[in-house]
């Protein structure tokens, strides 16, 4: 069994190594079928889950700009100049304090779903989740574990 890999810098220094590696992946992905992909990586992310909390990391808060309603966004941002959070790249959430969320339990609805793993037809969000390899360890281990499932290996092209 693979050991997980949930030290962030690590997980951001792979990712730019295997750049090449992981479009390599998406493309092999999309000829493969669709539930069958989907069961296994249902399966993965569980077990990844069960073995990393995403409350001890809070990474995605600090690289990832929620997609909120301004109903949603205003249980998190004061109402001050709420159009302007909409369109910022990087929204401050007033519930997340030292890299944490400060009130997970009432988190946006987009943070609830985040990483997506879950979600069916994942060979089409796949290009998505390789956007959050580097940043979700949840991610960064199911690819890597959904690699090792599929004996797939990276042939370089030069």
């Amino acid at each position: 069994m693979m050991k997980l890999e949930k030290d962030l810098k690590n997980i951001e220094q792979i990712a730019k190594q295997k750049e090449a590696e992981n479009i390599s992946f998406h493309k092999y992905l999309k000829d493969l079928d669709a539930e069958k992909i989907d069961k296994i990586v249902y399966r993965l992310y569980e077990r990844v889950r069960a073995q990393i909390d995403c409350r001890d990391c809070g990474n995605c808060c600090q690289n990832l700009r929620p997609i909120a309603s301004y109903k949603e966004l205003s249980k998190f941002v004061t109402d001050e100049n709420m159009e302007s959070y909409m369109y910022l790249e990087s929204m401050p959430c007033k519930h997340h304090k030292d890299k944490k969320c400060s009130d997970y339990l009432n988190r946006p609805e987009e943070c609830r779903l985040y990483p997506y793993l879950d979600e069916v037809n994942f060979i089409t969000k796949a290009y998505s989740s390789l956007q959050n390899y580097a940043i979700c360890p949840h991610v960064f281990n199911v690819l890597e574990l959904l690699k090792i499932e599929l004996d797939w290996s990276y042939k370089k092209t030069s």
